[in-house]
């Protein structure tokens, strides 16, 4: 029998595999396939999504991965929040160094190379549920975006949480938009003004403006909105 070459192995894979499918694919031992992915890896063949996932793409099949999914095999919870979900609604234009995701902490939890991963409890997991939107066609899970700003606001502020009140394009919002911003500023507990007026929080302000803006919507320009005690940083597994 003829002899098949690591290339051609290589080339035999799907765009995304794991490590260990090479054991049970080629029957090779675990130090083998360890010693060919280092190979690999060192020829720039596969790339790694990072920390010990055992999750890699297949270079030669796709030179530019989906590293989303990837991330949904290491971790099936992902969930895209923060700027990125944002963005992917088009209520921003910024564009996170790397895509904020929660994962569910109860998993294993693995480092990316292309994320910023945050595990997070079942109880954070249970009180965003009503806005999670499902990926579509290799799109990630998300929260629809009036629930990622709710919860951006709620545990970072404007400012730590990667945007300022007019880095929002709240031109287009929907009657679903309307919906989420209200169940997310009761499920948070924030106090903030509702789309109509955030929208006039995050448009920019000239120096004549100041003088005609109530005193509350430029606090909340300036400051963290108050909330409930509950805070994602609560929900994080050591």
């Amino acid at each position: 029998m003829a002899s098949v070459s690591a290339l051609a192995r290589l080339q035999s894979l799907p765009a995304l595999f794991r490590g260990s499918d090479l054991t049970v694919r080629f029957q090779w031992a675990s130090k083998t396939a360890s010693h060919y992915l280092y190979l690999w890896k060192k020829r720039g063949l596969v790339q790694e999504l990072g920390g010990r996932s055992d999750v890699f793409a297949n270079l030669l099949v796709n030179r530019l991965p989906n590293w989303d999914a990837a991330l949904r095999m290491a971790m099936p919870t992902a969930l895209a929040v923060g700027v990125e979900a944002l963005r992917m609604a088009g209520w921003t234009t910024q564009i996170p160094s790397r895509p904020e995701v929660a994962v569910g902490a109860w998993q294993p939890v693995f480092k990316s190379l292309w994320h910023e991963v945050n595990p997070c409890t079942q109880a954070w997991f249970d009180l965003v549920h009503a806005g999670v939107q499902l990926g579509v066609r290799g799109d990630s899970a998300r929260l629809r975006p009036a629930w990622a700003l709710a919860d951006m606001l709620h545990t970072h502020g404007w400012g730590a949480c990667g945007l300022q009140p007019d880095d929002l394009e709240l031109f287009d919002v929907s009657a679903l938009d309307v919906q989420d911003w209200e169940a997310a500023r009761l499920a948070f507990g924030l106090v903030l003004p509702d789309l109509d007026g955030l929208a006039l929080v995050s448009a920019p302000v000239t120096a004549k403006e100041k003088d005609t803006l109530t005193h509350d919507l430029l606090a909340l320009r300036l400051n963290k909105p108050f909330g409930k005690s509950f805070d994602r940083s609560d929900a994080y597994d050591e």
